[in-house]
């Protein structure tokens, strides 16, 4: 009963703190918005102490501090992340361009051309065209290395003999 009664009067204290920071000119509000942070923070840091629960605090601030040293020196790998980014979003505006201007038929694929690609018969099986795509995409996937141009034909050519 207490834990409801809890609950329901930090809700209406976040109501009240969301009335007031909404109805408050614009010069105020960030005050408001300030203190009303730093009321939250220490009014929490007062129930783990109450009950009991700073543990989880200590090891919150364990392992981040266990962390910092690691994420500073990653860091100053931002810029050549970026780059490799920048690089990676250029060159797939610039194939998939490449790609569409180079297809013979955009539109849809044949049984036929959709068997050739597998490299299964006429009368296959659903089990052995479902092995023989995920065969080819084995190979041809884009997180192996290969290309999204191939790997989509794949996927079209599944779809197409599958229905």
């Amino acid at each position: 009963m207490a834990r409801i009664i809890i609950l329901l009067a930090v809700i209406a204290l976040g109501l009240v703190l969301w009335y007031k920071i909404s109805n408050a000119p614009a010069d105020k509000r960030k005050n408001l918005i300030f203190w009303s942070t730093a009321g939250v923070i220490i009014g929490t840091l007062v129930v783990l102490a109450a009950t009991g629960r700073m543990h989880w605090l200590y090891a919150l601030g364990g392992s981040i501090a266990a962390f910092t040293p690691r994420l500073i020196s990653a860091l100053r790998y931002l810029p050549l992340i970026n780059r490799f980014r920048q690089q990676y979003t250029q060159q797939k505006t610039q194939s998939s361009g490449q790609q569409a201007a180079g297809r013979a038929n955009p539109g849809q694929m044949t049984a036929d051309q959709a068997r050739e690609i597998l490299g299964v018969k006429a009368n296959a099986s659903r089990e052995e065209i479902i092995k023989a795509h995920k065969r080819m995409m084995q190979k041809v996937h884009p997180d192996r290395g290969g290309s999204d141009y191939l790997a989509a034909q794949i996927n079209q050519a599944k779809d197409t003999l599958l229905g």
